[in-house]
């Protein structure tokens, strides 16, 4: 062997392991996000936040997938087109959403933000050993917050007397079901009478929204579901000009008098360590199912003035804020 070829050898075998480390380092993960309405909301502002801490950067090292779709029908094809690509992992907002990706594979890492009641829905079969491909951080440990939400909103507003209940019928996700017959066990207790209005569509939230009046209704309730994301704008703004009391989970910002409920920027937060350890080589099974511990009540005393609804001192001190 020549010396000319003999150091040409020995430079490629000496330059050989850091080309190699500077390929692996150099990895794109895909990561496929499912969820209804706009990306910019605090579980995916918490998901990017926390991507970012464990050191992905979007567009280098990792290619983070959300679009922004306004019906669960569209869910689906977006998970399947995942699965036909071979994304590394899925990540779901909200109940239905993890359920549509589970149903189509069993193989590709499936990680939620938010579900309500992960084991009453059919996700995981334990928190401690989810088993098959999906794990994740849940909005609560059960339904019983819907119950809860509803005793704040009384305690609030203590004139409420009839309340129209909207929640999502579609029936994909049976968490929503019994979230309704929590409320509906919670209601008489407090002296409640409820106006069940399924909702399936848009058009069932016009047909609702249309229906109530302060004739017949004293307050709106929406039970938890990411159907009323972006529809909750639209629905605060009919609440205020028929001056009826709303709570929900969004917007309070928007025109709701209240909301209570888990800490949305830190359930996804949470949920980028579950990516980044999947990312990393665990299997789902593997990773226990956390529960959300942050909860926050937000009242909005702007809301209240334009509604004409004076909200207690002792409920105004509970408040983790209070809008002005």
């Amino acid at each position: 062997m020549s010396k000319k070829i003999l150091a040409v050898a020995l430079a490629t075998v000496i330059l050989a392991p850091p080309l190699l480390a500077e390929a692996q380092q150099q990895k794109v993960y895909r990561a496929g996000v499912l969820m209804i309405g706009s990306p910019d909301i605090p579980q995916m502002k918490g998901l990017r936040d926390g991507l970012r801490e464990a050191g992905y950067v979007e567009g280098k090292n990792l290619l983070l997938d959300i679009p922004a779709k306004e019906t669960i029908d569209e869910l689906r094809p977006i998970a399947k087109a995942y699965i036909e690509k071979k994304f590394d992992v899925i990540i779901a907002s909200g109940a239905t959403a993890p359920l549509i990706a589970r149903d189509l594979t069993r193989e590709i890492p499936i990680v939620f933000v938010g579900s309500s009641d992960p084991i009453a829905s059919g996700l995981v079969k334990s928190v401690a050993r989810p088993e098959a491909n999906v794990t994740g951080v849940a909005s609560a440990g059960d339904v019983e917050m819907q119950g809860k939400s509803l005793e704040i909103f009384k305690e609030a507003v203590p004139t409420l007397r009839r309340v129209a209940v909207l929640y999502n019928a579609r029936g994909e996700n049976p968490g929503h079901a019994n979230s309704l017959a929590l409320v509906q066990k919670v209601a008489p207790a407090l002296g409640l009478k409820l106006i069940e209005k399924p909702i399936k569509s848009t058009a069932d939230i016009e047909r609702a929204l249309a229906s109530v009046s302060k004739d017949t209704t004293d307050g709106l309730f929406i039970i938890c579901s990411s159907l009323f994301r972006d529809p909750i704008k639209k629905i605060a703004a009919v609440a205020i000009q028929k001056r009826l009391a709303l709570t929900g989970c969004y917007a309070t910002e928007q025109g709701t008098l209240l909301s209570y409920g888990p800490d949305r920027y830190r359930i996804g937060h949470r949920g980028a360590w579950y990516v980044d350890r999947i990312l990393k080589g665990t299997k789902p099974q593997d990773l226990p199912v956390e529960a959300s511990i942050y909860f926050e009540l937000v009242i909005n005393l702007k809301t209240a003035k334009q509604i004409g609804v004076t909200i207690p001192p002792n409920v105004l001190a509970r408040a983790d804020r209070v809008i002005k």
